[in-house]
């Protein structure tokens, strides 16, 4: 009896170690003038853990647990702060300075900007941010007169910004986001796209309980098969446990059987498929009690056994029907790189791995689920 109270009392209090919070507080002040910024939104990205500045430019965050972040400031009119932290202890005493806005944006501000551009990019604009998934259809931009579009004719790229937050409905899954976007671009030359910004989530308030209930359906099937759910997995080394199956896929070059140069067939690179399962260990290994360290070369298909592909994705392609499951790619455009995967799912040097097929149509803001999210068990 005295061994089974004493394990109790030992699992507790490591249990409330574990849960312990965190702290981080600091001041917010203006590069130049040194002075104190009120009311600048300080947050974690891709949490609900965030405030906004006292009046002397002062902040504190508290969250359950240690962990890896980013940690984001906003303001209107200055460029948006983005740091990593690490909270393994306490951060107090942070001195962080924000610069006013860089003068691209600046002139964007007052006036040198297309003012019907949103009447030809909002829906590009939508779809590339916030998705064409069944979540997307319970999506709402509310300040959508915050995005201003410039396209440059000699480059042909179009660039999208915004002089505010974000501020986004998302009434399949639940949530308010205010997203800090701090680059849209898409090059009409290359087919290139890229955007970068800092989600902050605030629970929204349900009507009623049957809301809720479907809210958390919602989420927990977003939740399978996603992005997320195989870096959790990864770290975890319960890749296949959990329902996926990884594959390699080398790009070889092979003559075309259509297109000739100079009598000659043209060399094209094309995908094959070795067929062989990899296991976790074969793309990922520990870095440390925290840190999973992910790395592959060539590409890696990713399949998830347990769900099928959204028929607004299938309408788009030729080569799937329905009933196909959930199948992505992943590609590491430096294979000697190192990607840092932690237990909630973030993963970090985020540019150093990219997603294409499903995870590129369904990898958008109104399938996002903030870090915290527990799937049930």
């Amino acid at each position: 009896m005295i061994k089974k109270i004493l394990l109790i009392i030992l699992w507790i209090a490591t249990a409330q170690f574990a849960e312990a919070q965190r702290i981080i507080s600091g001041k917010i002040i203006d590069f130049k003038t040194k002075q104190g910024l009120p009311a600048a939104s300080v947050f974690l990205s891709n949490t609900s853990v965030g405030t906004n500045t006292n009046s002397a430019g002062e902040f504190k965050l508290e969250l359950a647990g240690p962990g890896r972040f980013n940690l984001i400031v906003a303001l209107i009119g200055y460029e948006t702060y983005a740091t990593e932290v690490s909270l393994q202890e306490n951060i107090t005493g942070l001195k962080i300075e924000l610069k006013h806005q860089v003068a691209e944006l600046e002139e964007v501000v007052v006036g040198n900007y297309d003012k019907k551009g949103w009447e030809k990019w909002g829906i590009f604009f939508m779809e590339m941010l916030i998705g064409n998934t069944p979540n997307a259809l319970n999506c709402k931009l509310l300040n959508k007169d915050a995005v201003k579009f410039t396209f440059s004719k000699k480059e042909n790229i179009l660039r999208a910004y915004a002089t505010e937050p974000l501020r986004i409905e998302n009434n399949a899954l639940g949530f308010d986001l205010t997203y800090s976007l701090t680059q849209f671009e898409h090059n009409y030359k290359t087919r290139i796209f890229f955007y970068q910004g800092y989600p902050l989530f605030s629970e929204r308030k349900p009507k009623n309980n049957r809301q809720y209930q479907k809210w958390l359906a919602n989420r927990a099937d977003t939740y399978k098969g996603s992005l997320m759910h195989f870096m959790r997995s990864v770290f975890r080394n319960k890749i296949n446990e959990e329902g996926f199956e990884i594959k390699r896929i080398i790009r070889q070059k092979t003559p075309s059987a259509t297109i000739r140069l100079n009598g000659e067939p043209l060399m094209e690179e094309v995908d094959v498929l070795i067929n062989k399962p990899l296991n976790g260990d074969s793309i990922a290994f520990a870095i440390d009690n925290n840190t999973a360290g992910l790395q592959f070369k060539d590409y890696l298909q990713v399949v998830y056994k347990n769900k099928v592909m959204s028929p607004l994705y299938i309408r788009s392609k030729r080569d799937i029907t329905l009933g196909d499951p959930v199948t992505a790619k992943l590609f590491m455009p430096d294979a000697s790189k190192v990607v840092s995967v932690l237990a909630n799912g973030s993963y970090f040097f985020g540019k150093d791995i990219l997603t294409l097929d499903y995870w590129a149509w369904s990898e958008k803001l109104s399938n996002l689920l903030p870090l915290e999210y527990r799937y049930p068990q």
